[in-house]
């Protein structure tokens, strides 16, 4: 779960430093922004799921 939500986070990262230098995203930086949300969203998911099957 943490690769997924490292690797996300350096991606918005990235994609949040870019935006700051040309003030607006070209369509692939859009496309890899929504790629980036679609993966943190999915490490929730793998997270909870962890979380819900370890038994207490």
């Amino acid at each position: 779960m943490a690769d997924f939500s490292d690797h996300a986070h350096k991606a918005r990262k990235l994609l949040d430093e870019s935006e700051k230098k040309t003030g607006r995203h070209s369509v692939d930086q859009l496309i890899a922004a929504a790629q980036v949300e679609a993966l943190l969203a999915l490490a929730v998911a793998v997270a909870g799921r962890q979380r819900d099957a370890d038994p207490a």
